[in-house]
């Protein structure tokens, strides 16, 4: 930067020396307008190698094409804004148009180029120098912008105000020079991570305007300026190229953390042992400094080994592993496992090798107290086989007295399956001889409540309620005569496609003339499937689950839905009663189980109508479970096969399923 200050205030001198001599300003081109540009891309150069990062060997190429971009990109501008508009008015000669244009460029680049180091400098201190700066370059470009608007027009004189602007801008780079922080100083500032976004952004943000300014200069005068053109295709390619290398430093970045998060040594060398890189895991275990002078060997930090010059010639041909030791700084050494492998080098001659070390003293550690905890292991086994002796013994006394107890246990067991099987042959036998007896009642009563309309209101009402409990009962029978059925074997399931909607509509008129027939909706969705059923056990499974939300839901809405799913079709029947615990959700389907089992009870049943839902359900390769909620009552949710769907891998017949009463 000090350089192109001496080469702008000797070309200043020339130019206004010939001017004192001749009586007026030098052509162009002359030695003054090449020193400027010489001091020009002083200044650019001073930017564009300004050390606002820490070295990063493989960044050096992006800030390279960042450079690049915006440098070609203010160029380009500039010509677009200043230069052509003047050569096309022919308002001068295009070279004294070029000199004339080529200062306000040079300061637009600096500008550019200053800002980018701006976004991107951590240092605190210099902060005001590079604001500093920054006014310089506005100032410089505003002169140099009018000097040469008057140059092409042949009005430029000295001892004019432009001259003041120039001599700002150098009182201003001056104050620039000597207003660093204290000596010594080493503040850094955190650089966030709004200003290298917008870094980032910069040169493709100046790309676009390029090609966008080309785009909407060719649509307004019809014609495609070439130099912008050419200036959008090569702006476009280092676009593409810086991209790419964005891309591969964000991998390489990663990486790199990762070898130097590791704990475990890691390092590359050369044939002859002499260290080129190293993580931090290496320099904290082994000392070698960040920069060693002269260059660390691995040489150095290996010690009980018999020949490392043959490791390195083994590890430079097809790699070595092997345990060593390693010197640590303060003298002292440890065991690693060492693991080399070449490295192909193809930027000179040799081959590099690429080296992992595992620090074993842990390791060893671990192997020590192993052993030892294998002794003692010894020793109780030992002592453990002396134990199993006696223990045989009394194993061999407890077995025999636990055979007995087997057999013991089959014996009554068998008496209990023959107790059983009596109790099921009782029941169904009681349950069959009560079958006619009802129905017989029933149908007496019905008879005789039709024959005789004019009876008196307290006989018909008592004549109702018997009609209604001699149904009560013989409901109860039917149920349990169709579980014994299921449990002996006996139920003939048919199965073969079924309507639901059918069904459910039918199970729906039997409960007309129930005071809940009018709260039951069947809401089925058009175009539902068949299911693969036995029409009388399915009506069976709809009548339970309906009786049970007429029982247990007295108000509200009963809703039968249904969803078809891939292999199967899920009905839900859906009521607003006081719900189920969670913890008698599966207890429900128990035989005989029920909610409120004392014997004064509001709803009264038996607690056989979901066991019966459940085996049938099953035996026809569905099943059911509830869902409920004290906000939301209960949902009886079961499903079936589709009758479209694969057939069931292994149909269980009715009969086949095991009882499982509660």
């Amino acid at each position: 930067m000090g350089t192109g200050w001496l080469l702008w205030s000797i070309a200043s001198a020339l130019r206004w020396g010939n001017w004192l001599l001749r009586g007026g300003l030098p052509a162009v081109p002359s030695v003054p307008e090449l020193l400027y540009l010489a001091g020009a891309f002083s200044f650019l150069w001073s930017l564009a190698s300004y050390p606002v990062n820490p070295p990063e060997r493989f960044g050096r190429l992006r800030e390279l094409l960042d450079v690049a971009m915006l440098t070609l990109s203010v160029l380009t501008l500039s010509w677009f804004t200043i230069l052509r508009p003047v050569v096309n008015a022919f308002l001068a000669p295009p070279v004294q148009v070029f000199w004339a244009g080529v200062r306000p460029a040079m300061d637009l680049v600096f500008l550019a180029l200053l800002l980018r180091v701006s976004l991107l400098i951590g240092r605190a201190f210099e902060a005001r120098p590079l604001l500093l700066l920054g006014a310089t370059g506005l100032l410089l470009a505003v002169g140099d912008l009018l000097a040469g608007y008057e140059t092409v027009l042949g009005d430029l004189t000295p001892g004019t105000w432009l001259d003041l602007a120039w001599i700002a801008a150098a009182w201003a780079a001056a104050l620039a020079a000597h207003s660093t922080g204290p000596a010594g100083e080493a503040v850094r500032s955190s650089i966030g991570h709004g200003r290298r976004r917008i870094e980032a952004l910069l040169p493709i943000a100046f790309t676009y305007a390029v090609v966008g300014f080309t785009l909407i200069d060719a649509y307004l005068t019809g014609s495609i300026d070439k130099a912008g053109l050419t200036v959008s295709v090569a702006l476009s390619a280092l676009l593409l190229a810086r991209q790419g290398v964005v891309a591969g430093q964000t991998e390489m970045r990663q990486y790199a953390s990762l070898v130097n998060a590791s704990a475990d040594l890691a390092f590359i060398c050369d044939e002859t042992g002499r260290l080129r890189l190293f993580n931090p895991a290496f320099s904290t275990a082994l000392g070698p400094t960040p920069r060693p002078v002269p260059p660390v060997n691995l040489k150095e930090y290996l010690t009980g080994t018999a020949s490392v010059d043959a490791i390195l010639a083994s590890a430079a041909v097809e790699g070595w592993t092997g345990e060593v030791f390693l010197r640590r700084k303060d003298g002292s050494s440890f065991p690693a496992l060492l693991t080399l492998r070449p490295v192909e080098n193809l930027r000179g001659p040799g081959t590099l090798i690429a080296g992992t070390g595992v620090d074993l003293t842990g390791i060893r550690a671990r192997e020590d107290a192993l052993r030892g905890a294998l002794q003692d292991v010894a020793a109780a086994r030992t002592e453990l086989q002396s134990l199993n002796v006696g223990l045989e013994r009394k194993v061999e006394a407890r077995t025999a007295e636990l055979k007995r107890m087997v057999q013991d246990l089959d014996r009554l067991n068998r008496e209990l399956k023959e107790l059983d099987k009596l109790k099921s042959e009782f029941v169904t036998l009681v349950s069959h001889e009560l079958r006619a007896p009802l129905t017989n009642i029933r149908s007496g009563l019905e008879l005789m409540l039709a024959a005789h309309p004019s009876l008196d209101v307290s006989i018909r009402d008592t004549l109702t309620l018997v009609e209604d409990e001699a149904s009560r009962l013989g409901r109860f029978v039917e149920a349990i005569l169709d579980l014994s059925a299921l449990e002996a074997g006996r139920f003939p399931l048919r199965p073969y496609p079924v309507s639901l909607a059918q069904t459910a509509s039918l199970s729906v008129e039997r409960f007309r003339g129930h005071p809940a027939y009018t709260r039951m909706h069947v809401e089925l969705p058009a175009g539902l499937p068949d299911v693969t059923a036995d029409e009388r056990a399915l009506g069976s499974v709809f009548f339970h689950l309906l009786d049970n939300a007429a029982k247990y839901a007295p108000t509200g809405a009963i809703t039968i839905l249904a969803e078809a799913g891939a292999e199967s079709v899920e009905v839900r029947i859906d009521d607003s009663g006081a719900g189920i615990p969670e913890g008698e959700r599966e207890r429900i389907f128990d035989m005989f189980h029920r909610l409120d089992s004392r014997d004064a009870r509001e709803t009264y049943g038996h607690g056989l109508g979901l066991h019966l839902v459940k085996r049938m359900l099953e035996a026809m390769g569905g099943g059911i479970r509830v869902e409920s909620s004290p906000a939301l009552g209960t949902r009886m949710a079961f499903w079936l096969p589709r009758a479209d769907g694969p057939p069931l891998a292994d149909p269980q017949p009715a009969g086949s399923v095991e009882g499982r009463s509660g």
